[in-house]
């Protein structure tokens, strides 16, 4: 189906280019007969003027006017064998370069079809030809290629995502699994199928855990809805939880702001993502630690600092620990939990914050340890008030 289309614009733009070439040429022609013969009659008024000048002298002409001969035909037939003879040249330029024209073009276009047709949803490492020439071809071919690869890179985010959902939600699964298996060998006191329950019910948690922690994910790359708040006012609650969730871990939680800030965010988005912050940083802490939240305003900006006093993060790591499902090793993570994280917080903070155009970056905390540092513009508007 795609063939016939595209000779068929080749044909079309030859034909086009050779029938506005001819179009000129007929034009071109009739403006040039027009101008001539409009310059000979000129030329005749002139001449009739300086003999009836002659003849009011007493040198009448016996013909008069009237004897002066306006050479219309031969200027006709001189115009049109000049458009007979330029028409056929021009016509085959014309044609000619049309047809280079039309063939470069389709060629090119041949190629970008060739290599996607290539592709496929599995594969997407192909990409498109861009021959450096710097057209419009060049620049949609270039455009292309960098949605290809945006996309390439989403499949196999979405890939390795759906892989390590499936291991993390597997792995308690075999757990259940296997402790009702053995449940189920031999009678049991009562006080061992309690100890069974706790067991069983600590696996279960994890998984709603799990499952809780992917919707938020999911959620947070679904876009933020901006709202008017104060938002030192929205974080004030928020900010007495964390604290007293990171007492129970041993570790002081100090929020330092200004009385208010006003700001167009999802405060529910950002809480989580700050939430995850903090909670990330009072797992890297050792016990009488203290983690520093500070909230303030650089100009358009909305700046939120996280510092911890843990092992900090080595510099090559400070990207790959915003991978969902990756985890650090230090034996302290989570002791406000009793167990292992999930690997999503950061994950989560960063979908979250990236959905309101800002950024979220790891850095090394002046005292030591790790800084995570958030920006994001803090008015949409600049106009409103905080209600």
């Amino acid at each position: 189906m795609t063939t016939p289309r595209r000779r068929s614009l080749g044909r079309w733009l030859g034909f086009w280019i050779g029938a506005s070439t001819a179009l000129s040429l007929l034009v071109f022609t009739a403006t040039a007969a027009l101008v001539l013969y409009l310059d000979e009659l000129r030329d005749a008024a002139d001449e009739a003027a300086e003999i009836d000048d002659d003849g009011d002298a007493g040198e009448v002409d016996d013909d008069g006017p009237e004897a002066i001969e306006f050479p219309t035909e031969t200027l006709l037939a001189q115009v049109l064998v000049a458009f007979a003879i330029a028409a056929p040249v021009g016509l085959a330029l014309s044609i000619a370069g049309a047809r280079w024209l039309t063939h470069r073009a389709t060629a090119r276009i041949d190629a970008v079809i060739a290599a996607a047709a290539r592709m496929s949803a599995e594969d997407l490492k192909e990409r498109l030809p861009v021959t450096g020439a710097g057209d419009e071809l060049d620049a949609l071919a270039s455009a292309l290629n960098a949605l290809f690869a945006r996309i390439d890179g989403g499949i196999a985010a979405q890939r390795q995502f759906a892989a390590d959902a499936s291991h993390e939600l597997r792995s308690p699964l075999t757990v259940l699994s296997s402790t009702l298996e053995v449940a189920r060998r031999r009678p049991r006191a009562p006080a061992e199928w309690e100890d069974l329950a706790d067991r069983t019910l600590d696996e279960v948690r994890r998984m709603s855990a799990l499952v809780e922690a992917l919707l938020q994910l999911a959620r947070a790359s679904g876009g933020v809805k901006r709202a008017r708040v104060d938002l030192m006012a929205r974080l004030d609650g928020p900010a007495q939880r964390w604290a007293e969730a990171a007492a129970r871990a041993e570790v002081k939680l100090t929020f330092a702001g200004p009385d208010e800030l006003a700001a167009q965010v999802d405060a529910d988005a950002l809480e989580i993502a700050i939430g995850n912050l903090v909670s990330n940083a009072v797992a890297y802490s050792p016990p009488g630690g203290t983690v520093t939240l500070e909230v303030r305003a650089e100009g358009p900006w909305l700046a939120v600092t996280v510092d911890d006093q843990g092992p900090g993060i080595p510099a090559s790591e400070r990207e790959r620990i915003f991978g969902p499902f990756v985890r650090a090793t230090a034996p302290t993570a989570d002791r406000t939990q009793g167990r292992p994280g999930l690997g999503l917080g950061l994950a989560i903070a960063r979908r979250i914050v990236e959905g309101h155009a800002g950024t979220l970056d790891a850095g090394e905390a002046p005292g030591g340890g790790a800084r995570f540092t958030i920006r994001l513009t803090r008015l949409i508007d600049p106009g409103f008030t905080v209600s």
